[in-house]
């Protein structure tokens, strides 16, 4: 063997090696990052846009339905309309563009919300509606819902059965199909009876900070009120707050719909009539397993209502104090 021989068989001897290693790494690698893609690739995304998140219940919505699709190893994204129905419907599509398998939505406007559901049906993607329905559902693929005209019934039958007269005041918010059908239940469960006389309403968006200047001037207008039925738990606080402010605490009734933990707190204390409790844990569970049966092409009913439950101070010792039912 030449001397030329002996030199090739050395530098293969080293080099090979050194070749296989970064071989082997490489494709090591390459299969890492291929699992890595596979993995996601596997993960669901969902997307929701809620009217507002300045407001508890759609935080206990979005938490819990968090909860879910993330133990799941799937992702949630999450938006806030911030009470424009232009932005939710930009929203819409920002949520398809971040691949959004199925979109959730508490609308803002129950009537002007379609050009953001057929934004998505035009993508293909499915639209759950939650809490708020839409006036034409027709392209939605599915609603669920509280049982929002049994609430406000349920606040009228408590009020029948506690004065036999009343001046009320409706705190209203009229966009939304939730807080028109709570009030319409309390209107026409009333309707008839001429010792309950509905003398004045106001617009208050669903908002603590909206409610209580509408009330205040409200108790202007109509001195003589003594009942206050609310289409949230929220204008009901803000409502509470400008009764306090007029020291009209003891001769007010005041309803809302929620059961939130702040109006709970305050039936206890007997501060507050009563609440018509809503069940978000029940319904983002409901909407969670709906979407997954979406994805996997199985058929989902077309609505679906979660019944409510009046809170009063004879049963608010059955209820969690703290947090939501």
């Amino acid at each position: 063997m030449d001397r030329n021989q002996k030199k090739m068989i050395l530098v293969i001897s080293v080099v090979l090696p050194v070749i296989c290693v970064m071989i082997v790494a490489w494709l090591l690698l390459l299969q890492k990052k291929d699992m890595s893609f596979m993995q996601n690739e596997k993960r669901h995304i969902f997307g929701v846009t809620f009217m507002t998140m300045n407001n508890p219940y759609y935080e206990c919505l979005d938490t819990r339905m968090r909860a879910v699709i993330e133990e799941n190893g799937d992702i949630l994204l999450t938006r806030d309309a911030a009470l424009s129905q232009k932005r939710q419907n930009e929203e819409i599509r920002e949520l398809i563009d971040n691949g959004a398998e199925v979109i959730f939505i508490t609308c803002v406007d129950w009537e002007k919300a379609e050009e953001g559901i057929q934004i998505a049906v035009k993508a293909n993607v499915p639209v759950v509606v939650l809490d708020a329905p839409v006036k034409n559902d027709e392209a939605v693929t599915c609603t669920i819902v509280s049982d929002n005209y049994k609430a406000g019934v349920l606040c009228a039958r408590h009020l029948l059965s506690v004065r036999n007269s009343a001046k009320i005041l409706l705190l209203e918010h009229t966009t939304t199909g939730s807080g028109t059908e709570r009030i319409q239940g309390f209107i026409d469960t009333i309707q008839g009876n001429e010792n309950y006389e509905i003398v004045g309403s106001g617009e208050t968006d669903g908002q603590i900070e909206s409610s209580m200047p509408v009330m205040e001037e409200l108790l202007k207008n109509y001195p003589q009120v003594d009942t206050v039925m609310a289409l949230n738990d929220p204008s009901a606080l803000g409502a509470m707050a400008a009764i306090e402010g007029a020291g009209l605490s003891d001769r007010f009734l005041v309803y809302g719909v929620d059961g939130s933990p702040e109006a709970k707190a305050l039936i206890k204390d007997e501060m507050m009539t009563a609440t018509c409790a809503q069940f978000p844990y029940e319904i983002a569970k409901t909407a969670v397993l709906t979407g997954y049966e979406i994805i996997n092409g199985m058929q989902v009913d077309h609505r679906i209502v979660i019944p409510v439950e009046l809170i009063t101070q004879r049963n608010i010792d059955r209820f969690d104090l703290v947090g939501w039912q």
